[in-house]
């Protein structure tokens, strides 16, 4: 009986374990047969008081192939104030699969950005690149906590790579690692933060490379359904300006 007691126990909090997370978590997936909409809105600037407006806007919309298995894919649209000029940006698919889910959450993901619309050089918004990437995430569930870390590689391949390459290079690696971590009270309501770094053409001579800090909050009005993320971010990357970015990330299960 014990036995029989034991076993149900831990059956039990593996299955607690596994139960879905706030809508919100960077480590979320639909359920198989769930749609997800993730819809961003975000406002660009520069720190040292120079017009370099940039508003954005990406609608992703993904599908759990099971349980473990998401598939989706992006578009976004963009406005500039200092080029007085707005136009949609790159699409892009993407897939993650969930290796892991007992104790500790990691995924393995992967996308693919397709150079579809004018870049900057033709009077558009977007970069003029196709882009592949990988990435690994890793997260885990300490009570009134939270804490994960994402890492991704990206390969650029297109005219957009030479803007952040100091060679001026058409192929560039680019690398990206962070690590969050978020205080919730029964995953509605959230208060966390991220430190990054982040290096662009990472294989050239020199390169640009640098730290960047979030400050998020998120509400779920429904956890497993729906939530919203506010956050602000300031970017400090060797040889370029200063930035921040301000803005609101919606998602839906559905």
């Amino acid at each position: 009986m014990k036995k029989t007691l034991f076993a149900a126990l831990l059956l039990a909090l593996f299955a607690a374990n596994a139960s879905a997370k706030a809508v919100t978590n960077p480590l979320f997936m639909p359920a198989q047969g769930q749609i997800l909409s993730d819809t961003l809105a975000s406002f660009n600037n520069t720190t040292d008081g120079a017009s370099n407006k940039i508003y954005f806007a990406r609608e992703a919309l993904s599908f759990g192939l099971t349980d473990r298995l998401q598939i989706g894919g992006y578009i976004g649209y963009a406005k500039s104030d200092n080029l007085d000029r707005k136009d949609f940006t790159n699409p892009g698919v993407f897939a993650v699969l969930r290796l892991w889910n007992i104790g500790l959450d990691v995924d393995l993901g992967g996308r693919i950005e397709f150079d579809a619309f004018d870049d900057f050089n033709e009077g558009g918004m977007a970069d003029g690149t196709d882009k592949y990437g990988f990435f690994a995430r890793a997260g885990a569930d300490l009570g009134i906590f939270y804490l994960g870390a994402i890492g991704g590689l990206d390969y650029w391949d297109g005219l957009g790579a030479r803007t952040m390459s100091l060679g001026k290079d058409e192929k560039v690696y680019n690398g990206d690692i962070k690590a969050f971590a978020i205080f919730d009270v029964m995953d509605i309501v959230g208060l966390g933060g991220e430190a990054g770094y982040r290096a662009y053409d990472m294989g050239g001579e020199n390169y640009y490379k640098g730290y960047y800090l979030t400050a998020r909050l998120d509400v779920n009005p429904i956890p497993s359904r729906i939530g919203v993320t506010a956050f602000a971010t300031y970017e400090n990357i060797d040889h370029m300006d200063e930035n921040y970015t301000a803005g609101l990330n919606l998602k839906l299960a559905i």
